[in-house]
């Protein structure tokens, strides 16, 4: 008995050890939080796009076997079918927040890595068209039903372009905007407590605000001149997004 638990405790501790990392097929490595903003759609016949299709290489770091999955840490404004989810030798079509697939982990080598064709990609408009489609997903690894060692969690967004001119959006939500041309000013009137967060096109936050009822103005001053995804939330739930531009 004295021999069984040293040898699970040293094998907890080997796997302990254990470590995984994730990159894009062209070497880039995917970091913790990492957010992939995508603006075209796969045909559902045809769910090869290039355009939108995040190859996972997934890396086995340590000497010793690892067993990997991939979990749907959540599903933003998506039924969460007409995409592609490939892990090991599962392809999903559809997939389901809080579940994690495949059903039986895909084993990594040590030092080894899994075949080029992991990968994630939309063919999903969203259940509201006017606003993002979001998959996060964590990468991780088990010892037996129980997650080992480090993890991933990255972040698969469908913005489309068209549906970021939603001033009809912003209306019905009770907010208006004076312009999406602004200088250091972007000024906002609403008629309930707003959220407004404004993301770079790489899907990175560069603006989080608050404001409350009446006219109000945002600080925009220490953005670069370009384009932006500005996303309006009131208190009632109600979300509208809207391209904006910096001069």
């Amino acid at each position: 008995m004295k021999k069984l638990l040293i040898a699970v405790f040293c094998l907890n501790g080997i796997l302990a050890f254990a470590q995984l990392s994730v990159k894009k097929l062209d070497g880039t490595v995917i970091n913790d939080g990492d957010v992939f903003v995508y603006n075209t759609l796969s045909n559902p016949d045809d769910l090869e796009n290039p355009n939108n299709y995040l190859g996972l290489k997934i890396y086995n770091t340590s000497a010793q076997s690892i067993h990997v999955k991939a979990e749907v840490v959540s599903i933003s404004n998506s039924t969460g079918d007409n995409l592609q989810l490939c892990i090991g030798d599962v392809c999903l079509s559809a997939i389901t927040a809080g579940s994690s697939y495949p059903n039986s982990a895909t084993t990594i080598a040590g030092n080894g890595q899994n075949s080029d064709f992991d990968h994630l990609l939309n063919g999903n408009a969203g259940i509201d068209t006017n606003l993002p489609v979001e998959y996060v997903v964590k990468i991780y690894m088990l010892s037996g039903n129980t997650p080992v060692g480090n993890s991933v969690t990255f972040t698969y967004r469908y913005q489309s372009t068209l549906a970021t001119t939603g001033f009809g959006s912003l209306a019905s939500a009770g907010i208006v905007i004076k312009s999406n041309l602004v200088g250091n000013q972007l000024e906002v009137q609403t008629q309930k407590d707003v959220t407004v967060t404004i993301y770079d096109l790489n899907g990175k936050l560069v603006n989080s605000t608050k404001l409350v009822s009446g006219t109000q103005s945002i600080d925009v001053s220490s953005l670069n001149a370009g384009m932006y995804i500005a996303n309006f939330k009131n208190e009632a739930g109600q979300q509208a997004t809207v391209k904006i531009i910096k001069k």
